[in-house]
C-alpha cells in the first residue's frame, strides 16, 4: 500500500478542531436507490466539532476532474452549543447528524430544504464519554462519564437507561455487529457488556494498569443498502487517477474483529471480549487515535513518537512528530506514514469508501490519500514530481504529454471544497469570481468602537470549517451618513510581497488593519503625502474622495458634497471636467493602506455607491438602491447593480463597466440589469 499527504495549502480553522466525521453524499431521488457505492462515495461532507462551540459540514469530493459540479452552498457553521463540542457522529441511513459538547449538551441536526435545524436536545447536566448509533441507525447509544447509559430512539424516544457503578469512568461504549449487546470501555481496563434491554452480561478485566481509550469493530459502521450495479456501470465513470486503482473488495466471511486502545499505546485484536488470546499490536506511539476503514482490511493507528525513539542530536533532541502506522487484519505493521505534524492527531476517520484518511491536529486538518494495493511506479512519480512542484501551475511548465501532465495535475484537486484562501492570493480570491457556482456563505462580526479614530471597524469572515477566515475589513469614515472604506484585513510589512503589488510602498505603523486595530487618516499623515493632493479649505480634516462629480454633472451639489466628509485624500477635480477618472486617484496612498473600495450614500441613507480605489479593480462596482413605502403598505425593495469584475489589462480597466450616470439622488429608476429582493 501507498498513502500521502495532499498536496495544497494548509487546511486551518480559527480555533482547534477536536473530532471527525464523514458520510457519503445524499441520493437525489428515489431511483437512485440503492445506489452504487463507487458513485456514492465520491461525494460527501464532512463533519468538525471545535473549541468555538461551532460544527462545520463542509463538502468534499475525491473527483479527479475539475468539471464536476458541486452543491451551491458548500460549507455550514452550525451554531447553537454553548462550550467545546467533542464529539461528532453522522447517522448515514437517517441523514442526520449528533454532536455533543464538553458540556453534555447533545443536538441532533437536520437538513431540510438546504438549512440545517435542531431536531432533538438532550441536555443532562453530565460529560458525554461517547455517542454512537446502531449500525441501522436505528438506535443511540449514550455514555456518560459518571456511570450513567442510555439507549434511545432515531427519533428521541427513550428505550432503556441505567446506573453502573464502577469506581472509575466509562471512556467509550459501542454497539456489536448485530446490535443485539452494548460494550462499555473504562479508565481502569474493563470492559461491561450489556444486552440490548440494558441486562448486564458480564465484566471483564482486559488490562490492569491501562485504560482503554476507544473500542471499535472492523466492521461498516453503518449497513447501507448497495446495488448489484458494478463499479463500471455509471454513464460518468472513468478510471480513478489517484487514490486506489480500484476500489477495494470488503473483507468477506472474516469474522469481526473487536479493537481495544489502550493508554499505553498498544492495541488488542479480539474475536470477543471474552478473547483470552488476543493479537496485540505494540504501536511505539502515545496519545493513540484508531480506526478501521470502512471494508474493514486495513486499522489506520495515529499518534505521536515516544521520548525513546526519537535520536539526539548535537544542538539538542530531534522535535517529536506524528506518526500514523497502518495494520491488517492480522497485526502485521504494512506502512507508516511519517508527517511533519508537531501536535498530537487528536481524531482520524476514513472517508471517500477508504480512499481518504482525514486527521485533526490543532487547528489544522490534512488529508491522506490512500492507495490500498500496490502502489505503481506511475503513482510513486506523481507524488514525488508533485512534491517538487508544490504548485499546480508549475506543471505546464514541465516538457511532459498532455495525458501526463493531466495526471500530474490530479495530484493537487483538493478533497475538501472549497480549499482554504490562499494568503498569498488573497485580493484575487475576494476581488473575482469563483470558476464554479457555489456560494460563499460569510459573518460579519463588528471588531471595534473608537470614537477617536473615526467609527467603528466591521470585518468579513469566510465560514470554513467550522471557523471563520478573515477576507475583508471595512471602517465606517462619516458620522453623518452611511459610509465605508473597505480595505484588506490585515497589512505588515510583506505587504507588497504577500499580494504581488507592483507599486513600491511603505507600510505605516497608523495602517495596522488586524482585528485590534483600527486605521485614522490625520492631517500629519496627508503632509508626508504627495504634494499632489489638496486640502479643502473647509474641512478641518482631509476631504473624502468626491464621487458625486463623476456620477452627477450637477457641479455645486459636487462641490459641496467635497467639503462633507474628512476621511480620504483626493485631488480637487477640475471645473472643466466633472468625470473623475481613476488617474486622479493617489495611487501611492491607496496602495499604501490595501485600500480596495469606498461606500457611499446620500444623506438619507437609500442610495449607495460602490467604487474601486484599487488600480486593479474598475473605478464604477455597483449601486444600490432601496425604496420604502409609506406607513410600510408596501414591500420594501432593493435594486442592486454588479458588474462583471474581470482580470483584464490595465490599458482595458479603466473602460466603464456599467453606465456611470446610474447614480442620482434625484432619480429614482436606473437602467440596466438589477436584483430585485423583497
Amino acid at each position: 500500500m501507498y498513502a500521502a499527504v495532499e498536496h495544497g495549502p494548509v487546511l486551518c480553522s480559527d480555533s482547534n478542531i477536536l473530532c471527525l466525521s464523514w458520510k457519503g453524499r445524499v441520493p437525489k431521488s428515489e431511483k437512485e436507490k440503492p445506489v452504487c457505492r463507487r458513485r456514492y462515495y465520491e461525494e460527501g461532507w464532512l463533519a468538525t466539532g471545535n473549541g468555538r462551540g461551532v460544527v462545520g459540514v463542509t463538502f468534499t469530493s475525491s473527483h479527479c476532474r475539475r468539471d464536476r459540479s458541486t452543491p451551491q452552498r458548500i460549507n455550514f457553521n452550525l451554531r447553537g452549543h454553548n462550550s467545546e463540542v467533542v464529539l461528532v457522529r453522522w447517522n448515514e441511513p437517517y441523514q442526520k447528524l449528533a454532536t455533543c459538547d464538553a458540556d453534555g449538551g447533545i443536538f441532533v441536526w437536520i437538513q431540510y430544504e438546504g438549512r440545517w435545524s435542531v431536531e432533538l436536545v438532550n441536555d443532562r447536566g453530565a460529560q458525554v464519554s461517547d455517542f454512537t448509533w446502531s449500525h441501522d441507525g436505528t438506535q443511540a447509544l449514550i455514555s456518560y462519564r459518571d456511570g450513567f447509559v442510555l439507549v434511545g430512539s432515531v427519533s428521541g424516544q427513550r428505550h432503556w437507561s441505567s446506573e453502573i457503578n464502577l469506581e472509575s469512568q466509562i471512556t467509550c461504549g459501542i454497539w456489536t455487529p448485530d446490535d443485539q449487546q452494548v460494550l462499555f470501555g473504562t479508565a481502569d481496563g474493563q470492559v461491561i457488556v450489556m444486552d440490548c434491554h440494558g441486562r448486564m452480561l458480564a465484566h471483564v478485566l482486559l488490562h490492569e494498569s491501562d485504560g482503554i481509550l476507544s473500542m471499535s469493530w472492523n466492521y461498516p459502521i453503518f449497513l447501507v443498502e448497495d446495488s448489484s450495479e458494478s463499479d463500471t456501470d455509471s454513464d460518468d465513470y472513468s478510471p480513478p487517477q489517484d487514490g486506489p486503482a480500484a476500489y477495494p473488495i470488503p473483507v468477506q466471511n472474516i469474522k469481526p474483529l473487536l479493537t481495544v486502545s489502550f493508554t499505553s499505546g498498544d492495541i488488542s485484536l479480539m474475536n470477543n471480549y471474552d478473547d483470552l488470546s488476543p493479537t496485540v499490536i505494540r504501536s511505539g506511539l502515545k496519545e493513540v487515535v484508531a480506526q478501521w476503514c470502512t471494508q474493514g482490511d486495513l486499522l489506520a493507528v495515529a499518534g505521536m513518537e515516544r521520548q525513546a525513539q526519537l535520536s539526539e542530536l548535537p544542538n539538542g533532541p530531534l522535535l517529536k512528530s506524528a506518526m500514523v502506522k497502518f495494520y491488517n487484519v492480522r497485526g502485521e505493521h504494512i506502512f507508516t506514514l511519517d508527517t511533519l505534524v508537531q501536535r498530537p492527531i487528536i481524531s482520524i476517520c476514513w472517508g471517500h469508501r477508504d480512499s481518504r484518511l482525514l486527521m485533526a491536529s490543532g487547528p489544522a486538518l490534512y488529508v491522506v490519500r490512500v492507495e490500498h494495493r500496490v502502489s505503481s511506479l506511475q503513482l510513486l512519480c506523481q507524488q514525488a514530481i508533485a512534491s517538487t512542484l508544490r504548485e499546480d501551475k508549475d506543471v505546464s511548465k514541465l516538457t511532459l504529454p498532455p495525458r501526463l501532465c493531466s495526471y500530474l495535475s490530479t495530484a493537487f484537486i483538493p478533497t475538501i471544497k472549497p480549499p482554504i484562501p490562499d494568503p498569498n492570493n488573497m485580493r484575487d480570491f475576494v476581488s473575482y469570481p469563483s470558476a464554479g457556482n457555489e456560494r460563499l456563505h460569510c459573518t460579519m462580526k463588528r471588531t471595534e468602537d473608537d470614537p477617536e479614530v473615526g467609527g467603528p471597524c466591521y470585518t468579513l469572515y469566510l465560514e470554513y470549517l467550522g471557523g471563520l477566515v478573515p477576507i475583508l475589513k471595512g471602517r465606517r469614515i462619516s458620522k453623518l451618513r452611511p459610509e465605508f472604506v473597505i480595505m484588506d484585513p490585515r497589512t505588515d510589512s510583506k505587504t507588497d510581497e504577500i499580494y504581488g503589488n507592483s507599486l513600491i510602498s511603505t507600510v505605516i505603523d497608523s495602517c495596522n488593519c488586524s482585528d485590534s486595530s483600527d486605521i485614522e487618516l490625520s492631517d500629519d499623515w496627508a503632509a508626508k503625502k504627495s504634494p499632489k493632493i489638496s486640502r479643502a479649505s473647509k474641512s478641518p480634516k482631509l476631504p473624502r474622495i468626491s464621487i458625486e462629480a463623476r456620477k452627477s454633472p450637477k457641479l455645486p451639489r459636487a462641490a459641496q458634497e467635497i467639503s462633507r466628509s474628512p476621511r480620504l485624500p483626493m485631488r480637487k477635480p477640475s471645473i472643466g471636467s466633472p468625470s473623475l477618472t481613476r488617474r486622479e486617484f493617489p495611487f501611492e496612498d491607496i496602495t499604501q493602506h490595501n485600500y480596495l473600495a469606498q461606500v457611499t450614500s446620500n444623506i438619507w441613507g437609500t442610495k449607495f455607491k460602490i467604487v474601486g480605489l484599487a488600480a486593479f479593480l474598475p473605478t464604477n462596482l455597483g449601486a444600490v438602491i432601496y425604496k420604502t413605502s409609506l406607513l410600510h403598505l408596501q414591500p420594501r425593495q432593493m435594486t442592486i447593480y454588479l458588474p462583471e469584475v474581470r482580470k483584464i489589462s490595465m490599458d482595458y480597466i479603466n473602460l466603464p463597466v456599467f453606465n456611470p450616470n446610474v447614480f442620482s439622488e434625484d432619480e429614482d429608476d436606473l437602467p440596466g440589469d438589477a436584483i430585485w429582493t423583497d
